[in-house]
């Protein structure tokens, strides 16, 4: 289907959801909005802690592997690309203005930066910085799926058949654990159950007709996932299910009455699936009154049906970055993904309560060990797995282009276009060795290019914190013991 191909209700009144988020301010880009107009610049005090995190989640996993390199040397290769992330530089960038590879553009109104010929990572579980980013783009193409599908009568497929548009619902799938099934160590384990009782569920030839009869082309499934001491992972998935009108049938008080809503005939097949792959909550012993307890609370917990406001509260908060909310992951009160660290949150760690991932690593940045081991497990777990999930041929139906994460992440940012300064591997190295780099964009921006060069030559007196490592691989790359500066100065420098 086109945009053209669509057949228009004139009837109907246009969506009131707009492509619109605390991540995606006028510039269509991600980054903070909002807030005094404050947020995503190099005023923010709240972007330095995202580049901090991005280093420490780095740091977590820092595991390397054996590979070899061009000229046939075994060298040290790191595994995952966060640990890369905006520190390694990009092979195939060109170079700046100054004949460097790292090159920082800001914007004409001198409030934003962004470093370019750097590598991108594109995880959207393990990155803060490139998280956001990927979420504006996903939160853009849902709200242009839900606008189609609602401002329409019809959407015409490729084959020229004609489907009939109605509602938007959210569906929300999940399961019984407790803390000795769903602890730490068993984040992996539950989500490849999770996704084998999903598989199963939806390749049943009664879902799929089932679907078919409330008019349902595909759903977009969101894979999210909290920590608590008390009953451990609590993975789950939210769909945002488009379907016929009368999917979800609501009382006067726009209540979903469940036993006349086709959709919760999904609730008792999705209670057995659970059950067939050992996600139900019961146990050997189980017997009698204990055992009818258990499987009533799986039955009025691990499924809901919300009709159409609930999708557009969901679609907008996806990508939310709200700092008094440090990351809920969800729908209402798991409202999803904060990338910053709250100043005011409470002294109690929270993964005492319902921690998402990112909390757990805002704690493990403020020093709580136990908080970065759950979130490496999870970010282990997570590895690789798409955070959204659209149906087979949805996409197409709405003429919305698949485009990778990767691809997302590394596009740069249009509003910074004037460039400022080009540097050197040498003096990209000083800047990683002290993790600077929101410094000097913050100095270059600021004030210009000067400014940047002045703050490079002043690091490179001071002994650092780090290596400077800011390759894929650990080659024995010569730690320089003097830098020299473009006025002709050489100064020491405290190398590895």
């Amino acid at each position: 289907m086109t945009a053209a191909a669509a057949i228009h209700a004139p009837g109907r009144a246009p969506l009131g959801l707009h492509a619109v988020s605390e991540l995606t301010d006028r510039g269509g880009r991600g980054g903070y909005a909002g807030g005094g107009g404050l947020r995503g610049t190099v005023h923010d005090e709240g972007l330095r802690r995202r580049f901090a995190l991005r280093r420490h989640a780095g740091q977590l996993l820092r595991d390397k592997v054996p590979r070899i390199d061009r000229e046939g040397r075994e060298v040290a290769h790191f595994k995952y690309r966060v640990a890369m992330c905006g520190r390694g530089m990009d092979a195939g960038a060109h170079r700046g203005p100054d004949g460097g590879v790292v090159t920082l553009y800001r914007s004409p109104d001198w409030t934003r930066g962004e470093w370019r010929g750097l590598q991108s990572c594109g995880s959207p579980w393990q990155c803060p910085c490139c998280a956001p980013k990927i979420a504006a783009k996903q939160v853009e193409q849902m709200n242009l799926a839900i606008h189609r599908w609602l401002e329409f009568d019809y959407l015409v497929t490729h084959d020229g058949d004609l489907i009939p548009t109605g509602a938007v619902n959210l569906v929300t799938y999940t399961y019984q654990h407790d803390r000795d099934h769903a602890g730490q160590g068993e984040c992996a384990p539950q989500l490849g159950r999770l996704a084998e009782a999903l598989r199963f569920f939806k390749s049943r030839r009664w879902y799929q007709k089932h679907m078919d009869a409330v008019g349902s082309p595909g759903q977009i499934r969101a894979l999210e996932t909290t920590y608590g001491e008390l009953n451990g992972w609590h993975h789950h998935t939210h769909e945002i299910a488009f379907t016929a009108s009368g999917a979800l049938v609501c009382d006067r008080e726009n209540k979903v009455v469940r036993w006349l809503s086709p959709l919760w005939k999904l609730r008792r097949p999705w209670a057995r699936a659970l059950l067939r792959f050992d996600l139900g909550g019961l146990r050997p012993g189980d017997i009698g009154a204990d055992k009818f307890r258990k499987l009533r609370h799986l039955l009025s917990h691990c499924f809901d049906a919300a009709p159409g406001n609930y999708a557009a509260e969901y679609v907008a908060k996806f990508g939310k970055e709200a700092e008094s909310e440090r990351g809920r992951w969800g729908l209402g009160s798991e409202l999803a993904k904060s990338h910053l660290k709250n100043g005011a949150r409470s002294k109690r760690l929270a993964r005492c309560e319902h921690a998402s991932p990112w909390e757990l690593l805002n704690d493990s940045l403020d020093g709580d060990a136990r908080s970065g081991e759950l979130w490496r497990e999870f970010a282990l777990a997570f590895q690789r797995r798409a955070k959204l999930y659209w149906s087979p041929g949805l996409k197409a139906l709405f003429n919305i282009p698949d485009i990778d994460d990767i691809s997302i992440a590394r596009a740069p940012d249009s509003r910074c276009t004037v460039p400022v300064v080009s540097l050197s591997p040498l003096q990209w190295r000083i800047v990683v060795a002290h993790d600077a780099s929101f410094d000097v964009m913050r100095a270059g921006v600021l004030r210009g290019r000067q400014a940047a060069l002045d703050l490079l030559a002043f690091l490179a007196k001071v002994r650092p914190k780090f290596s400077g490592e800011f390759t894929l691989v650990d080659s024995g790359f010569p730690r320089p013991s003097v830098y020299r500066t473009p006025d002709g100065a050489v100064h020491s420098y405290w190398g590895r």
